[in-house]
């Protein structure tokens, strides 16, 4: 990722970029905010029969590791034979996928730079990636929600963010299932979109806010079942957070970890950065001028990572 909050930010902030005219009213709106959260909302599902579960999940992991071009250009296309009605949810959804690609991609080898130093510090971590990688990115999302709003999840809960319409659903799932279908030979039911949006929030209104007592016996729950702790550590805080040791606000240097390459960016350069990869992307996009956006993408997937043949 970056995680919940701070996709749903990067899109309240492309809004302002947005050329006017593109998104028209509120359920436009809704559908480009809920675009930001892209495929990762198919990772938490799990009101689903298995077969349709692993699906969700596939197409989550398969659209993060590679095919992005691909699989926008299946988007453009979807968009592009919606009913004249559903169009514009469509378009509104479409460029919010792409914010959520461009933040990924920017800020996922700083994300990952972090979580292989504290793993690698020797304090036996080694074996825990996926949880310092939630952890790292909740802190993210309890400071952006701060830094930016002067908000925490007491006043904003997280699952809140995910608000959609039936059409939204309805389009959101139907343009999913042909990227699923067309960039990954996968078959995945349009509705699936909906549940697994559906089990997101769920998800968050049941671990929320960290150290309740929901979240506590939901943290039992997993600890039972599980020797992993993701619950726990995908979870937000509630206090006001003014510093925030993630967000590598004193420019210590850092190296992308899938190439070497040195930097020195907080992750507030990362996200503005974003947002100005995004604007360029998003007209070009429209145009469908995608050898330009190819070139955009930077043959990168959405860990930041070089794609392979």
């Amino acid at each position: 990722m970056p995680a919940l909050i701070t996709h749903h930010l990067f899109g309240e902030k492309a809004l302002d970029l947005i050329p006017e005219g593109i998104v028209r009213d509120e359920e436009e709106l809704l559908a480009f905010l809920l675009g930001n959260q892209g495929p990762d909302p198919f990772f938490v599902r799990f009101t689903a029969t298995p077969e349709n579960a692993s699906a969700c999940h596939r197409l989550a992991h398969d659209m993060h590791a590679g095919k992005v071009l691909p699989a926008f250009s299946s988007l453009r296309e979807g968009v592009s034979h919606l009913p004249h009605h559903d169009e514009g949810v469509g378009r509104a959804f479409a460029l919010g996928l792409l914010g959520h690609y461009v933040l990924d991609s920017t800020a996922h080898p700083f994300i990952f730079a972090q979580q292989d130093a504290i793993c690698g510090a020797g304090v036996g971590l080694e074996s825990m990636g996926s949880e310092v990688h939630a952890i790292i990115e909740s802190d993210l999302d309890t400071w952006m929600l701060w830094s930016m709003r002067r908000q925490t999840v007491a006043e904003v809960p997280t699952a809140s963010l995910l608000a959609r319409t039936e059409r939204i659903d309805r389009v959101g799932g139907a343009l999913f299932s042909l990227i699923a279908l067309q960039t990954f030979g996968l078959k995945l039911s349009p509705e699936q979109y909906a549940g697994a949006t559906r089990d997101y929030a769920t998800f968050y209104r049941a671990i929320e806010p960290l150290g309740s007592r929901k979240s506590a016996a939901v943290v039992s729950i997993e600890h039972i079942f599980s020797s992993h702790a993701m619950a726990e550590c995908m979870a937000h805080r509630t206090d006001p957070v003014d510093e925030c040791a993630s967000a590598n606000l004193s420019h210590h240097r850092w190296s992308d970890p899938a190439t070497g390459a040195a930097h020195d960016e907080s992750f507030p350069d990362l996200f503005f950065l974003a947002l100005d990869r995004w604007k360029r992307s998003a007209e070009r996009f429209m145009r469908g001028d995608f050898d330009t956006l190819r070139a955009d993408f930077r043959n990168l997937n959405y860990d930041g990572v070089p794609e392979t043949a």
